[in-house]
């Protein structure tokens, strides 16, 4: 029959290939052994032989040894790699906030040369910062939210302040457990209270849905000139004061037009301010 024909050709095939390798490894061994009798008696012919097979084995050992060595060096890039990634985050996390206090130093030095008549000024204010991983695309022409990886887990609120390295980003509109909607500062609904470094005029920032937010409630005397540096007030107790916000670019018939530190389509991470009086 067909089927016990081909196992019975299949076991024929194998069993002189099974005698094959045991006689060579029997062979192999015997070589061996021989060889080593014949080196300690000190047989020139045997160093000879021995000498000459390592001569063969050994290129065929590194050869061999290459993959395993890739594949080692490959699992120790892996863990090198991961290792930076985590290194490289914590890096971020520590330049953000590095970057808002030296921006809030600014603050307090212009603020200072305002104050310095008064004595045992205290801040009272805290400040934590959590940070979050932007999650969607922020580069479209339209988009002016964002989601971002952290919620009420994570101890965000709505309204809290959002900020990158380089200033305010925006506020927290919607929360979930994991995720949170923060809102730019060029959306038409965005409104933060804000005041001129310099001057310390007290106006509202108000988006227009372009990329040069205005001022709102300005005097009809302001002061407030170009190149000027705008940051938040502080007022209505939901931002912090002082934070980095933009610098005056242009005044036009009485409209005053803001270019924002941040470029919210560069942003990967950002940090929550949480924020407590």
């Amino acid at each position: 029959m067909p089927i016990k024909k081909s196992r019975s050709a299949h076991l024929i095939a194998v069993t002189p290939r099974g005698w094959t390798t045991r006689a060579s490894l029997g062979l192999l061994i015997t070589m061996s052994l021989c060889l080593m009798v014949m080196s300690q008696t000190g047989n020139s012919s045997a160093v000879k032989i021995r000498t000459t097979l390592l001569d063969i084995i050994t290129p065929v050992i590194e050869v061999a040894s290459k993959p395993l060595d890739a594949i080692a060096s490959a699992g120790e890039w892996v863990g090198e790699m991961a290792q930076l990634r985590a290194e490289n985050i914590a890096l971020k996390n520590t330049n953000i906030q590095l970057l808002q206090w030296q921006a809030l130093a600014k603050s307090m030095e212009a603020e200072n040369n305002s104050l310095r008549s008064l004595m045992n000024a205290v801040s009272i204010s805290k400040n934590n910062y959590i940070t979050a991983r932007i999650v969607t695309d922020m580069g479209g022409p339209y988009v002016r939210s964002a989601l971002i990886g952290g919620g009420t887990a994570q101890g965000i609120k709505k309204d809290q302040a959002v900020i990158s390295e380089h200033g305010l980003v925006g506020r927290v509109v919607e929360t979930g457990n994991a995720t949170s909607r923060i809102l730019l500062l060029n959306d038409i609904n965005s409104r933060i209270p804000v005041m001129s470094e310099t001057s310390r005029e007290k106006t509202i920032l108000v988006g227009n849905n372009n990329e040069l937010p205005s001022l709102s409630y300005v005097s009809s005397d302001s002061a407030i000139k170009v190149g000027e540096r705008i940051i938040t007030s502080g007022d209505g107790g939901v931002f912090p004061r002082g934070i980095a916000v933009g610098i005056v670019s242009k005044i036009e018939n009485g409209t005053i037009r803001i270019q924002p530190f941040v470029d919210a389509t560069r942003l990967e991470y950002i940090s929550v301010v949480d924020y407590s009086l």
